[in-house]
């Protein structure tokens, strides 16, 4: 599999009704594609996740880009379970 450089994705916690960064990243997680791979880091003030998601692909592919990245990060914004989260920035 290739890889094109991770695509930042940052999350902030709107207000205390929205579950809490740990229980969000879980679920993230298990929104991902099977095939895409990344790291995570949790802050605290203000309550945000950022992750370095790497949208692998098969050879000769060129693969997810940062539209595609962005798409799925729009659907995954609609799961109950991420209700009171947004992205931050573009």
């Amino acid at each position: 599999m290739n890889e094109r450089q991770p695509y930042e994705i940052t999350l902030v916690r709107a207000g205390p009704q929205a579950a809490a960064a740990e229980t969000t990243v879980i679920r993230l997680v298990g929104l991902l594609p099977a095939h895409w791979t990344f790291t995570q880091r949790v802050e605290r003030e203000p309550e945000r996740i950022v992750m370095l998601v790497h949208p692998a692909h098969p050879p000769g592919s060129a693969g997810p880009d940062a539209e595609a990245v962005r798409a799925w990060l729009a659907r995954t914004l609609t799961d109950d379970a991420l209700r009171g989260w947004h992205a931050e920035g573009p």
